[in-house]
C-alpha cells in the first residue's frame, strides 16, 4: 500500500530517521570533524559530528543546548558499543566464535556454576529462551556442562569444561589486543571517569526495569 502522503512524506520521514540516528544518507559525504558545526559534539569537541543539513533537523527534535548534550552522550554510547562488538566479532572471525558466545563462557567461568540459566540470562540483559538456545549449543559442543538441581528440577544449572575455557583463554588474547589498540592512548585517569559514569548509568537504567 502507498504511503498516504505520497512519495514526498515517505523522503521526510526517511529523513527524520536518518537524522535521529546521526548520519548523512549515503549519497552525502559528511566531512571530518573539524569541518562540521559541531553542535551535537561532547565537550572539547571530541565526539562524532553531524553534516550541517543532519544538525538542523535533528535539532528540532531537542529544545535546549542541554537535550542536545544528553543525546550527544546517549548516540556516543550506542554507537561505541555497537562499534566495538563489530570490531571484536570480525578479529575473533579466525576462530569460528562471536562475542556472544564468549560473554556466555566468560559469565558461566566466572561464576562458577552459581547462577542458573535464568539468572545468567538477566546478567547478560537477554531473554530466557535466546540464553537457553546458546547454553545449549555451548553444551553440545563439550563447552559447558548443564545439569538439573537437586532441590528444585525446574532449575538448570551451568558450568564450564575445560576445553570452555581454553575457548575463553584464545578469544581474550585477542580481545585483548583489540583493547590494548583502541585504549591505549587514552589518558587511564579519563578512561576511570568513563568507568565510573558508565557504570552509575548501567545502574540508572537496571532501577528502572
Amino acid at each position: 500500500m502507498a504511503d498516504e502522503g505520497g512519495p514526498g512524506r515517505a523522503s521526510a520521514k526517511r529523513a527524520q530517521t536518518v537524522a535521529l540516528a546521526g548520519h548523512e544518507p549515503a549519497s552525502q559525504e559528511m566531512g571530518t570533524v573539524d569541518q562540521q558545526p559541531g553542535a551535537l559534539r561532547q565537550a572539547g569537541g571530541r565526539t562524532w559530528a553531524m553534516s550541517a543539513s543532519v544538525e538542523t533537523r535533528a535539532t528540532r527534535f531537542m529544545s535546549d543546548a542541554a537535550d542536545r548534550t544528553l543525546f550527544a552522550a546517549t548516540r556516543a554510547i550506542v554507537i561505541a558499543a555497537r562499534n566495538w562488538r563489530k570490531l571484536a566479532n570480525d578479529r575473533i572471525k579466525p576462530l569460528d566464535q562471536t562475542m556472544a558466545r564468549w560473554e556466555t563462557l566468560f559469565h558461566v567461568a566466572v561464576t562458577e556454576g552459581n547462577l542458573n540459566q535464568r539468572e545468567l540470562a538477566a546478567l547478560m540483559g537477554v531473554e530466557g529462551p535466546t540464553m537457553v538456545r546458546m547454553l545449549d549449543r555451548l553444551a553440545r559442543e563439550g563447552l559447558i556442562e548443564r545439569w538439573q538441581s537437586g532441590s528444585d528440577r525446574r532449575v538448570t544449572n551451568n558450568r564450564i569444561t575445560d576445553k570452555g575455557i581454553k575457548v575463553v583463554e584464545d578469544i581474550m588474547q585477542f580481545t585483548n589486543n583489540v583493547r590494548a589498540e583502541i585504549l591505549q592512548d587514552i589518558d587511564p585517569e579519563r578512561l576511570a571517569i568513563c568507568v565510573d559514569v558508565l557504570q552509575e548509568i548501567i545502574e540508572r537504567i537496571k532501577s528502572e526495569r
